[in-house]
């Protein structure tokens, strides 16, 4: 399968590669072979993924700004996906990374370096934002 261009076939193609995909509605869940979740919506003409790294008010909101300097640098070392905002929930934003390809002419191993790419980058995440999480009492 070297063309990937409906659901059903993108479906296909990763739990043949051993992911775990479970479809809610119009979203994909991919779980990563490190345990981590991707989101991904189909829409012609392309295929958006999302990746969850926090609340923005779990982080420390006196180092806001730093935070959004540093995310916002990291986009240039982070290629091809990208930190964002997600700002749906105006009481629950979080920061998120996101990638997308065009579907009209997906091919097998774009989708699979995108997939990892999303992988390695919210390992880069968790390392840059962990010092600026709240602490909480255990």
């Amino acid at each position: 399968m070297s063309q990937l261009s409906t659901q059903a076939d993108i479906v296909a193609f990763l739990k043949e590669q051993g992911y775990h995909v479970t479809e809610e509605d119009s979203i994909l869940i991919i779980q990563h072979e490190d345990g981590l979740h991707i989101f991904a919506g189909i829409d012609e003409p392309q295929i958006e993924f999302m990746v969850d790294v926090c609340r923005v008010n779990e982080l420390k909101i006196e180092k806001l700004e730093e935070i959004y300097e540093k995310i916002l640098g990291q986009n240039t070392e982070i290629l091809p996906s990208s930190f964002g905002i997600d700002s749906r929930d105006a009481a629950d934003k979080r920061i998120v990374l996101v990638d997308s390809l065009a579907i009209e002419n997906l091919d097998a191993n774009e989708l699979l370096l995108a997939l990892d790419s999303l992988a390695v980058n919210a390992f880069t995440a968790h390392n840059l934002l962990t010092s600026y999480l709240k602490k909480t009492d255990i």
